[in-house]
């Protein structure tokens, strides 16, 4: 028994240090807990992360060691028009134009309207790749196009 407590004791000793911070991935409990290798300290800051909601808000903001990222719609109007005008969009968008294109460039903040209208237009495969695509892929589909 003394001996698999050594054991256990041991293996736990030798893991602890060889985890890297990485590991808890971004966030206030990362930036608190900065350089800890233990593994105990490890899951407290993961921890903290995902149940104190800061890591949601660090990746939107770009904040507490967070990557913001580069295809980020935050439109809150733009994700809900999309999530219910699927249909509709889909048609305005291989037509070239319509109310429901035009109505989403306006939400996007789309200078030329037009120009938009007809790269997306020229996308369409890109936009609508498959039956069952989420408004929220069709959204990151619309603005990786740039």
């Amino acid at each position: 028994m003394k001996k698999a407590l050594l054991i256990i004791a041991t293996t736990a000793l030798l893991t602890t240090t060889s985890f890297a911070n990485e590991n808890t991935g971004c966030g206030l409990g990362s930036q608190i807990l900065k350089n800890q290798d233990s593994v105990m300290m490890q899951v407290f800051a993961a921890t903290t992360n995902g149940t104190s909601g800061n890591q949601t808000f660090g990746i939107t903001s770009g904040t507490s060691g967070c990557a913001k990222p580069s295809k980020l719609v935050f439109n809150d109007k733009a994700n809900r028009f999309v999530a219910e005008n699927m249909d509709s969009l889909a048609l305005d968008i291989s037509n070239g134009q319509g109310e429901s294109l035009n109505t989403l460039a306006t939400l996007l903040n789309v200078k030329n309207k037009e120009l938009f209208a007809s790269k997306l237009q020229a996308n369409f495969d890109k936009i609508y790749t498959s039956p069952d695509i989420t408004s929220a892929k069709v959204i990151d589909n619309i603005i990786s196009l740039g």
